[in-house]
């Protein structure tokens, strides 16, 4: 089931969102449309990554426009994790957890991750 898993989740990882294209293209679009400002946010240092697979804001003065994006990305990733653990018959935060360490990894430098202990890194 664990190998199952990485197997359809290491491609969706492996260039970021291109692979997204040919999954459930509700969410896909949307997280490719949104990935600029995504990228964006997380370089000014507004938002940053979670080891729970989402995204989330660093401080208490955000824009609304900001906010709205984190929300809507969280949702798609939602989706996304869900669809992914269902054709590898697995669990959803199986699948985060797998797309925290990926997003670790392709983190640029000064990009924020979010520890369990709710602390704060720059990569």
């Amino acid at each position: 089931m664990k190998t199952k898993l990485a197997l359809l989740l290491l491609p969706a990882l492996s260039l970021f969102l291109a692979p997204l294209a040919h999954a459930d293209t509700s969410f896909a679009t949307s997280m490719k449309e949104r990935l600029p400002e995504v990228i964006k946010a997380k370089g000014d240092g507004t938002i940053g990554e979670g080891v729970d697979g989402f995204l989330h804001i660093r401080g208490d003065d955000v824009s609304t426009e900001v906010e709205k994006m984190v929300t809507s990305e969280n949702k798609d990733r939602k989706a996304l994790f869900a669809s992914i653990a269902k054709k590898a018959d697995g669990k959803s935060s199986d699948v985060a957890a797998k797309f925290a360490k990926a997003m670790v990894g392709k983190g640029k430098k000064g990009h924020w991750f979010k520890s369990s202990k709710g602390t704060w890194k720059k990569k």
